[in-house]
């Protein structure tokens, strides 16, 4: 029972660890004046509003 709700926690922190990396290689991409489009596509990111 304990071992299933470290592992639903392990996949939560998981989620929250790559949401802050994909945000942090997005900043990174504007800031050296990257392209955008192509980061999201390497890093699977779906973005809101096409770009």
């Amino acid at each position: 029972m304990e071992d299933i709700k470290e592992k639903k926690k392990q996949k939560k922190d998981n989620f929250f660890l790559k949401l802050l990396e994909d945000k942090k290689a997005i900043k990174e991409c504007i800031q050296n004046g990257g392209d955008i489009v192509k980061t999201a596509e390497q890093r699977g990111i779906k973005l809101a509003t096409p770009l």
